[in-house]
């Protein structure tokens, strides 16, 4: 294709019509306090905010989101069209993280592309085991490094089905995620 032949023309107004489309979708986005649609999943949070019926917290640090009971949650998405087979988590992983990951709700959605696929909640607690798994790791340097830190350990997606209430699709009758924090 050359530089502004029809062909690229066609590309550039298709493109200018489908970006038009968006404003609505920003527009929804800014009133539940999402500045950027394309920005840390902004678009998927948007739709996992508007699907479980919660509140999005801003900022980057400490939990993603507040259900009606007042009570933050963690939220999770992994695309597996890039062939991940697990939720990251964070890069400066630490006993008290991993505490306080065990310690709040959370919400995993598996997206393919940009297609929701399934959202599972995971309670308070829910996370015994692989905290426990993460623990055992750590301590294993604490001999040479009192500040040892995991790098982004990942919560598989099989864990999380097998721990998890499937929320999304919503099943009959539909759970509320809130009932389970």
């Amino acid at each position: 294709m050359a530089f502004f032949d029809k062909q690229h023309q066609f590309d550039i107004q298709k493109l200018e019509g489908l970006w038009k489309k968006l404003v609505d979708l920003e527009d929804l986005a800014k009133s539940r306090g999402i500045n950027d649609i394309f920005q840390d999943n902004g678009a998927k949070v948007l739709q996992q905010l508007i699907i479980s019926n919660m509140k999005f917290l801003p900022g980057r640090e400490g939990n993603d989101a507040e259900d009606r009971n007042g009570v933050e949650w963690e939220f999770k998405s992994v695309n597996i069209d890039t062939f991940a087979r697990g939720f990251s988590t964070d890069h400066h992983t630490t006993v008290n993280l991993l505490d306080r990951f065990n310690s709040v709700p959370w919400l995993f959605s598996i997206y393919k592309g940009i297609h929701l696929q399934e959202m599972y909640v995971v309670s308070p607690g829910g996370l015994d085991e692989w905290v426990a798994k993460q623990k055992a790791g750590l301590t294993k340097h604490w001999k040479t490094n009192k500040d040892y830190e995991l790098n982004n350990p990942k919560i598989s997606i099989k864990y999380v089905k097998s721990h998890g209430i499937l929320v999304y699709p919503f099943p009959n009758p539909p759970v509320d995620p809130a009932n389970f924090d």
